[in-house]
């Protein structure tokens, strides 16, 4: 029985030697494939309509009586 490695390394080697002679074709396989994906998913139809999800916005930090977001008074600079 050969160790794992050995078969990692022939899996390798193919898929390198595929890359080199058929490498162009597979990247425009796969651009296309990709182009039809969008596509298939920005016109399919909704099968149930969207749910509105909750969010809860946590202030990490923030302690009770407090102000939540505490602005600092512009400072003026000398008139020039």
């Amino acid at each position: 029985m050969e160790h794992p490695v050995q078969y990692l390394v022939r899996v390798t080697r193919f898929l390198d030697k595929l890359i080199q002679d058929q490498g162009d074709y597979l990247f425009l396989g796969f651009a296309f494939l990709c182009l039809f994906l969008i596509g298939w998913i920005l016109t399919r139809r909704r099968t149930r309509p969207g749910y509105e999800i909750p969010v809860v916005i946590l202030l990490l930090g923030w302690k009770p009586g407090e102000q939540a977001l505490e602005t600092q008074p512009e400072e003026e600079g000398p008139d020039l």
